[in-house]
């Protein structure tokens, strides 16, 4: 007997890593985890967004839904489709987070893949928790004559060892839109909320000035821009700022209490100190950066240049001989002291 079906399936590797990442956090949720980094801040904005795109397809009457993951239809809601890179879960119970990793190592197999697991280093945080990096590879789309299109998706997990109760980002936070987490509720469904252990002034203010504060940062969040909070003054700490800074940059988001910005257009004409091309005030091709580490004069130059000069800079690890910390200096030699950033967050 001979069969005639003819089907055709597409794959779209955007919405099944994100189903993927979403099946795996209710596991960890499920499981007592409070998750946090960059998978919380791409759920707000992701949320956020798609909200909007909602609404614009119910004002235009549009019931075609296949358009959702296309980013040139309405890009004003573009980040609607923000898949995260990986995600971060803590467990205050060592128990729960074997549990969870058993779980993993299911759900890999159920996928015709695989964990691996392995212990990594914290720093500037409490010897005490210990973290476990697990790598989970799974394929989709597989047939009896199609191998299937393998995805690697990436997990960091924090296990507390002690009694003490504390939760992410363990009184250390980096930026104030990574003071979110993602815990269980009393429902068994989950809230985004602000960390209990932020290690700024939120943690001990009044409800309405908490919340107050809590608003405006998601929509700095929402806005694509956020603070860097930082307090670690360690001989290496300027290397590991530069390198969370450039993290986030490379994101597209604009933080707005460091000695350098995004402009959209130059306030003067000037040349960039990198590639020495003349910056014109009409100039508005690509973003710039103006740098505020000398108070008395402004300096302006192409954001593509800029990055690579800090990359360049932050990579050079240039040590003071005299305090032997390491430094990240400006084109003019300036310090840029991403250490005393925090001074100027609005929560601290």
């Amino acid at each position: 007997m001979t069969l005639s079906v003819m089907r055709k399936v597409s794959i779209n590797l955007l919405k099944e890593t994100r189903a993927s990442y979403n099946r795996v956090k209710l596991m960890g949720i499920h499981n007592d985890g409070i998750i946090f980094g960059g998978m919380v801040r791409d759920e707000i904005v992701a949320t956020h967004y798609k909200s909007l795109f909602d609404e614009y397809c119910e004002n235009k009457s549009i019931m075609n839904y296949k358009k959702f993951w296309i980013k040139s239809f309405h890009p004003e809601t573009a980040k609607r489709t923000i898949v995260p890179c990986d995600m971060d879960i803590y467990f205050q119970d060592a128990g729960k987070a074997e549990t969870f990793i058993t779980e993993l190592d299911a759900y890999a197999k159920s996928m015709n893949g695989s964990i691996r697991t392995s212990n990594r280093m914290l720093y500037d945080i409490d010897d005490y928790l210990i973290h476990k990096k697990v790598v989970m590879r799974i394929v989709i789309g597989r047939t009896v004559t199609y191998a299937g299109i393998t995805i690697n998706l990436n997990y960091d997990i924090i296990i507390n060892t002690s009694q003490n109760i504390i939760e992410p980002p363990f009184n250390n936070g980096d930026f104030t839109c990574n003071l979110f987490v993602m815990s269980k509720t009393t429902d068994n469904n989950y809230e985004i909320r602000l960390s209990k252990n932020t290690g700024t002034k939120l943690d001990k203010m009044s409800f309405v000035r908490k919340v107050h504060l809590e608003s405006k940062l998601l929509n700095d969040l929402i806005s694509g821009s956020t603070e860097f909070i930082r307090t670690a003054s360690t001989p290496d700490a300027e290397y590991m700022n530069g390198l969370r800074i450039l993290k986030m940059i490379e994101k597209d988001i604009k933080i707005s209490n460091l000695l350098f910005r995004e402009v959209s257009t130059p306030s003067i004409e000037c040349v960039c100190d990198i590639c020495q091309m003349t910056i014109r005030t009409e100039d508005n091709n690509e973003p710039f950066i103006e740098l505020l580490t000398n108070k008395h004069a402004l300096n302006i130059m192409h954001k593509k240049c800029f990055l690579n000069y800090l990359r360049n800079e932050i990579y050079k690890k240039n040590r003071n001989a005299e305090t032997a910390k390491i430094e990240c200096r400006c084109t003019r030699r300036n310090l840029f002291n991403f250490n005393n950033s925090y001074k100027y967050s609005s929560v601290f």
